[in-house]
């Protein structure tokens, strides 16, 4: 990983996308699926109160993982930083549902999808992160 720095800016941007998409998809299973412009509201929502949550998730769990992977040369594929990412995302998603015990509105996060987003997250960094190929000289 070439660029750790673009990786851990722009990588997270996938998770508020990511978990837009599953509640839609779970809302449209249970059959309510919701009309375009209330999705997009939606999606405004989740990017306003979900992008922060996600770089202190980033700051205190991903930055540590992306630099110690990096300093043992361990970031030549995503693999170890997806399962520090699925670690990480299972962790927040067992905070957020310890901090809401007694929350007046409750966002769902099961465990499974915090490990899913946290994955993604981390492959989203990961490939960020990867600088530009060389170039390829003809002969």
């Amino acid at each position: 990983m070439q660029r750790p720095i673009r990786g851990l800016l722009l990588g997270p941007l996938v998770v508020p996308v990511g978990y837009w998409i599953g509640i839609m998809a779970y809302a449209c299973i249970r059959g309510a699926c919701a009309d375009p412009n209330a999705a997009l509201r939606e999606l405004r929502v989740i990017f306003l109160f979900g992008l922060p949550v996600t770089y202190i998730a980033v700051l205190a769990w991903g930055a540590p993982a992306v630099f110690l992977f990096r300093s043992f040369g361990g970031l030549k594929n995503p693999v170890p930083l997806m399962v520090a990412g699925a670690v990480g995302g299972a962790l927040l998603a067992l905070l957020i549902e310890f901090l809401q015990q007694v929350g007046l509105f409750k966002v769902r996060l099961p465990l499974a999808a915090g490990a899913a987003l946290g994955a993604l997250a981390a492959a989203s960094c990961w490939w960020q992160g990867q600088g530009r190929p060389a170039p390829v000289e003809a002969p």
